[in-house]
């Protein structure tokens, strides 16, 4: 018998052993639930190190406010996260900000957990692979522990793949409905899991075509045409927020995506994403191969799935996933961030669970693999608690500090307009405040709005007005967000920035006391203006 023969033989046997035979395998158990404990013990640093919500945070916890479908849907995604979050606030279990974060850290801990259920479901096998590349990442656990829909999103696609799992494995109408349930569940919670989903049902379709099991692929097609018709309603709303939002539409970056997709895929070091892409390639290839690959007749189907089938159904997910998702971002035509593609990832983790059975490979690579594992999460937990000592944001603090300072008859102008949704969540300063262009809505992205103030210029000029006032009147200007003093010489690089450095006495950024790292998306400043002058500089 050849080695490629083998391989089969070896996954036939290990899937017949006997639990004696399988609990003799008992250093990976000990190794995954080793690992499991540590993805634990990352999530809980995380959660007293994340600090206060950012802007798209607070949009997200202000529509869940709202007991209206249709305003909780004005976001980028669908109304599960909100609802969810609703629940939970239901619940009481949202009074501060912690409670609040404990939601996002369990949901971020639903991820590795599912990636155990897809394991143990196609192979009875702990996963080793998927929790050591994906569990101990620290871009997978700070970005699906926060509140966005990314992180259920993730959670929710591989819990789909598990649910197709379970279905091929015993086709019935009850497990057609237990993944109908996962499909709409999935696209509820973001909307390009529906190519994601759709990748999922044609690697079922696969399956289905190597068995010659027309029944079952109906049973998939139904699943998926329920979680289709669950999207019907969001066609007007994801119509309008396309022509609302279109500031943040500039077009398709194949650079972009390629540099966001290396950044959730570059760790514990730069030099992963090349194993990423190497394991990618295997699955994809290894379900090609079963294309070609000269299978035995048989009229009685085996139980269960064999590892023929996974590979197919993996690699045929995996290569529609991939085709899928970046044809969906090329037509969202959307600004793509590291966040967009941790479903993706998070698909693929699955999708390398199913297809190659580290206990069915011949002794020297699966001594090899092991080594590279190992080592990787012995790299990976150092840098992942360096990378998750860091805080979302520092409006909070900022906020915070500008209430203990401020005088009622001072003004706070925040910059850009946008920082205006987080900066109202914590402001509680007795001082009127403006966003800069001045916007009426901070309960959400209100991009429409927005746009109409940046396009009539005698709005920004009204906020400028006040400043004046204030300063003439011998009270401060306080700036919060992304505006630097000029140096001198310097002109500074907003319409505002210059007005305060030609006419106020005294400009000068301040400091604020900040524990930890800031992520980059929303770390700001805090600077003051007083005094007055009319002389030119």
């Amino acid at each position: 018998m050849s080695a490629h023969d083998a391989l089969p033989a070896q996954f036939c046997r290990m899937m017949t052993a006997s639990p004696a035979e399988k609990i003799s395998g008992w250093p990976a158990w000990l190794a995954a639930a080793l690992v499991t404990l540590a993805i634990f013990g990352l999530h809980v640093f995380f959660l007293f190190h994340a600090g206060g919500f950012w802007r798209d945070e607070v949009n997200v916890i202000n529509l869940a406010a709202s007991h209206s479908p249709a305003f909780m849907a004005r976001d980028s995604f669908p109304i599960l996260l909100p609802v969810l979050i609703k629940v939970w606030s239901a619940l009481g279990l949202a009074g501060c900000d912690f409670n609040l974060r404990c939601l996002g850290s369990l949901i971020g801990l639903g991820l590795p957990g599912t990636l155990w259920l897809a394991a143990w479901t196609a192979r009875r096998a702990p996963p080793i692979l998927s929790l050591i590349l994906l569990g101990l990442n620290s871009e997978a656990i700070f970005w699906g522990d926060s509140l966005r829909a990314y992180g259920l999103g993730s959670l929710l696609i591989v819990f789909a793949l598990v649910a197709m799992c379970f279905l091929l494995q015993k086709p019935n109408w009850r497990r057609t409905g237990i993944l109908a349930v996962a499909a709409i569940l999935c696209v509820q919670a973001l909307y390009q899991n529906a190519v994601l989903f759709a990748s999922i049902g044609l690697g079922g379709w696969l399956v289905c075509w190597l068995r010659k099991d027309t029944r079952t692929a109906l049973k998939i097609f139904v699943a998926g045409l329920v979680a289709c018709c669950s999207l019907l309603p969001y066609l007007g709303g994801v119509a309008n927020w396309s022509r609302s939002a279109a500031v943040i539409r500039p077009g398709f970056s194949m650079t972009a995506v390629v540099g966001n997709f290396t950044t959730v895929t570059a760790f514990p070091l730069p030099q992963y994403v090349w194993l990423w892409t190497l394991l990618v390639l295997v699955v994809i290839g290894l379900g090609i191969a079963v294309l070609f690959r000269q299978l035995p007749q048989s009229n009685q189907r085996p139980a269960g799935l064999s590892l023929t089938e996974l590979q197919l159904f993996a690699g045929g997910t995996l290569f529609a996933a991939f085709a899928g998702y970046f044809c969906f971002l090329h037509f969202a035509a959307l600004i793509t961030e590291p966040w967009y593609f941790l479903p993706l990832v998070a698909l693929a983790a699955g999708c390398f669970e199913l297809a190659i059975a580290l206990p069915a490979l011949p002794r020297w690579w699966r001594t090899v693999t092991t080594a590279i594992l190992f080592a990787t999460a012995a790299i990976a937990l150092p840098f992942a608690a360096r990378d998750l000592n860091c805080r979302f944001t520092n409006v909070d603090l900022v906020a915070n500090a500008l209430t203990e300072k401020i005088s009622p008859p001072d003004y706070v102008v925040v910059t850009p307009w946008y920082l205006g949704i987080s900066f109202e969540r914590y402001y509680h300063g007795a001082a009127a405040w403006d966003t800069l262009p001045p916007v009426a809505d901070h309960s959400t992205h209100r991009f429409d709005l927005a746009q109409t103030a940046l396009a009539d210029h005698r709005t920004s000029q009204a906020v400028l007005d006040r400043i004046a006032t204030t300063l003439q009147a011998g009270h401060r200007v306080w700036i919060v967000g992304w505006m630097s003093v000029p140096a001198p010489g310097r002109t500074a690089a907003t319409e505002a920035g210059r007005f305060l450095a030609e006419h106020s006495q005294s400009f000068a950024a301040l400091d604020v006391k900040t524990p930890g790292r800031i992520c980059d998306f929303e770390e700001i400043s805090l600077l003051l203006a007083s005094g007055w002058r009319t002389n030119q500089p």
